[in-house]
């Protein structure tokens, strides 16, 4: 109904009857005001894995040893006698499971029967992904290693035995397992320009044998503090042929950072102080092929005494870093924007 008694409508006995003969104007549609854009989340689950195996854990095997010798030789060709050099470990982790659950009352179904202007339960349908997202994007910037009912993380995977010890069942601490270690950078302090993060990338390169990080992602404070040292360099360039005067369009600031051919890129989820080198090719989202934001279907609440239905959204799934050492988190870092 109107706001009576405010601009151009009135009050008192007019408004009365104005209440009684007028129907709103309504929009059709709800405007979501609560979530937030996930950006690192997509791209992992835009080139996720299939799992298959039910509740059985995701292996895979890791190299952390050279398995053959060799040694020169001279005319003779002469070489030394192998021998059987164990050097293969497996890696596991558990699918975890996720579930939204999602009532639909006898009430509302009566009451949203006809003359529905919005369906509460296409609301609640776009919610159960939208919750569930904002769900797996906050955890992957936590430390899950204490609660074992959780995914991995960027954090525990990461993580170079400082914080994580044990990640997929191998202890990174225990001799001869160093090549299990991520690379972890604590106290970076003021490292938000160009130069300085160029050097990060090139040690974090270096240390995982030339595999470089192919994106980096930052909270918006420390994006909005690295992106001051782009701007001040920037140029606006003339293509021949075409006209540039005063009317023409000069775009300044960048929804992307590009630093040594690698793209840095914000996401809320990313605490403030920290940075993540990621390595797509060895951190990989997995989810379970029988629960892959899978809806059991709305069943009846009649046998707990209830007129209603419930229905199921479970989701399995799994982010594993397979290389740790090829990826790294900065932490410490100050001078965030805000």
């Amino acid at each position: 109904m109107p706001i009576f008694s405010t601009g151009a409508v009135p009050g008192g006995s007019i408004a009365a009857e104005l209440s009684s003969l007028t129907r709103r104007a309504f929009i059709p549609r709800v405007t979501v005001q609560i979530y937030y854009a996930t950006p690192t989340l997509m791209l992992l689950l835009g080139g996720a894995q299939r799992s298959a195996g039910g509740l059985n854990p995701i292996t895979g095997p890791v190299q952390g040893t050279s398995m053959v010798q060799g040694t020169y030789t001279g005319y003779s060709g002469n070489f030394q006698k192998p021998s059987v050099i164990p050097g293969v470990t497996n890696y596991q982790f558990n699918t975890a499971y996720y579930t939204v659950p999602v009532p639909l009352m006898m009430g509302e179904a009566l009451v949203q029967s006809s003359e529905v202007v919005v369906p509460i339960l296409d609301v609640r349908m776009n919610d159960v992904f939208s919750t569930t997202v904002q769900q797996l994007s906050t955890g992957l910037f936590a430390n899950n290693s204490a609660n074992a009912l959780m995914p991995s993380s960027f954090v525990d995977g990461f993580d170079n035995g400082t914080n994580v010890a044990t990640y997929g069942g191998i202890n990174r601490l225990a001799a001869g397992n160093s090549y299990w270690q991520g690379q972890y950078y604590a106290s970076a302090g003021a490292v938000l320009t160009r130069s300085a993060l160029a050097s990060y990338l090139v040690q974090v390169t270096a240390k995982a044998g030339g595999d470089s990080p192919d994106f980096v992602v930052m909270s918006p404070s420390d994006y909005a503090t690295l992106q001051s040292d782009f701007i001040g360099t920037e140029t606006i360039y003339v293509v021949p042929g075409k006209e540039y005067s005063a009317d023409t369009d000069a775009r300044h600031g960048f929804r992307c950072l590009n630093i040594d051919g690698v793209p840095f890129f914000m996401d809320y989820f990313c605490p403030k102080g920290t940075l993540y080198m990621v390595n797509s090719k060895y951190m990989t989202a997995y989810l379970d092929e029988n629960a892959a934001f899978s809806f059991s279907g709305f069943k009846s609440g009649i046998p707990v005494l209830s007129i209603s239905q419930v229905g199921v959204m479970l989701l399995g799934h799994q982010f594993i870093c397979s290389k740790p050492s090829s990826c790294a988190v900065v932490t410490g870092i100050t001078g965030g924007a805000f």
